[in-house]
């Protein structure tokens, strides 16, 4: 009987087909936004996951202020004095700092304001910087080490021509910033934004040179390594009592913030959701457009099968019958139009993908989708299909054969 249903309602929308893509614009539009939306979404969130398994999930961040985005930009500080501390709390190998300031600097007869990042190249810091900097982005030279206070450490955009300067710079090549010399020793490989491939890395000591104040006094953030086999929590935890101690604040008043790299993935996590909430929303209001359209398209239809639905009660179909064939009917237009969608959605994210590898360079930006997602937008535009052909085929099931036989 279903199968009986489904070829009645595919025959009639076969011959109306003019009108039937006219009525899945609208849910098509609704679904492409929504799949194209969430599989870059869930691609960001996978390539973010990817680069903080590379980072390490040994991992505590601390920065200054109650917040880690933005935290460099609120009145409390991360010192020496701290990163000692939180160097002697239990569980913890070793600790990198590192902070940052915009600066002049001159290659030839070119000149360019850029971020000069410089931090704590102690034995345990230079560990971490080879490892969180080194091992994966070295592309040519080497990193920079403790001592090297007139050398630089360069990232991709300096190689390339018209990118920084108007001509590359190469190894061992002179640059000056903010007045003082230094020797390149090493180039970073291409991370994907302007940000990390425009960087310039000097030493601490560099850093007061150049800038006239200690790095130690003001640190943007520091990388704790925890020790193998400790409780990462238990760890994070000891860190935030031993700071808190000894700066007199009391529990909940700390105006620095830890995180381990599982909090601060859950944090981006929770911020992607809700970005993808809001806009998958908007999206949606494509949806409920489609859905009138079904709607009306379906009240057209029982208006012009009025004498056909007559004939059907005439020779013994039930109101159920009428009924369903009219429901499958709609729900056939919503999941046609969530299959264009689908495709088209899942082709403009790939686009979007290929262009941002093209252009950009970037990882993060990429197309990521599961046969969940897929199923989840088929079904939702059956179910609003279906739903928007209700009172419409309601409408037709209670129609009077007599009454309907009659009807020019």
């Amino acid at each position: 009987m279903m199968k009986d249903y489904v070829k009645i309602a595919f025959e009639n929308l076969r011959h109306r087909k003019m009108r039937a893509y006219l009525t899945m614009i609208g849910i098509f539009i609704g679904i492409t936004a929504v799949v194209a939306i969430v599989s870059l979404g869930q691609g960001l969130g996978v390539a973010v996951d990817e680069q903080m398994a590379t980072l390490g999930t040994d991992k505590i961040f601390v920065t200054p202020g109650t917040s880690l985005i933005g935290a460099a930009s609120t009145a409390a500080n991360l010192t020496e004095r701290d990163r000692r501390i939180i160097d002697r709390a239990s569980g913890v190998e070793d600790s990198l700092a590192f902070g940052f300031q915009s600066a002049k600097i001159e290659f030839k007869d070119d000149e360019a304001y850029v971020i000069v990042m410089a931090m704590t190249l102690d034995e345990g810091g230079e560990k971490l910087f080879k490892e969180v900097w080194g091992e994966t982005y070295l592309m040519d030279g080497r990193l920079i080490e403790d001592g090297d206070n007139s050398k630089a450490y360069l990232t991709y955009d300096y190689t390339r021509e018209d990118k920084v300067f108007s001509k590359s710079v190469k190894l061992y090549d002179n640059i000056v910033i903010n007045g003082h010399s230094f020797e390149v020793v090493g180039f970073q490989d291409k991370v994907g934004n302007s940000g990390d491939d425009q960087t310039v890395y000097i030493t601490s000591e560099a850093y007061e040179r150049i800038f006239d104040k200690r790095l130690e006094d003001n640190y943007m953030q520091m990388i704790v390594r925890v020790k193998e086999g400790a409780d990462m929590t238990a760890v994070a935890e000891g860190v935030k009592k031993d700071l808190r101690s000894d700066r007199g604040l009391d529990e909940g008043d700390e105006d620095f913030t830890i995180q381990t790299a599982e909090e601060l993935i859950a944090s981006f996590n929770e911020i992607l959701l809700i970005v993808n909430v809001v806009i998958v929303g908007i999206a949606s209001i494509s949806l409920i457009i489609g859905g009138i359209g079904i709607m009306n398209t379906m009240y057209t239809a029982v208006v012009e099968r009025t004498n056909e639905i007559g004939i059907m009660k005439a020779i013994g179909a039930r109101n159920g019958d009428i009924l369903f064939i009219f429901l499958i009917e709609s729900g056939m237009l919503g999941l046609v139009g969530g299959i264009i969608g689908v495709a088209i959605g899942l082709g403009i994210s790939k686009t979007v993908e290929i262009g941002n590898t093209l252009v950009l360079g970037t990882p993060y930006l990429r197309a990521w989708w599961s046969w969940e997602l897929i199923a989840a937008a088929l079904a939702f535009s059956f179910i609003v299909g279906t739903l928007s052909g209700l009172a419409p085929a309601y409408q037709a099931s209670k129609a009077q054969p007599v009454e309907a036989l009659r009807y020019e």
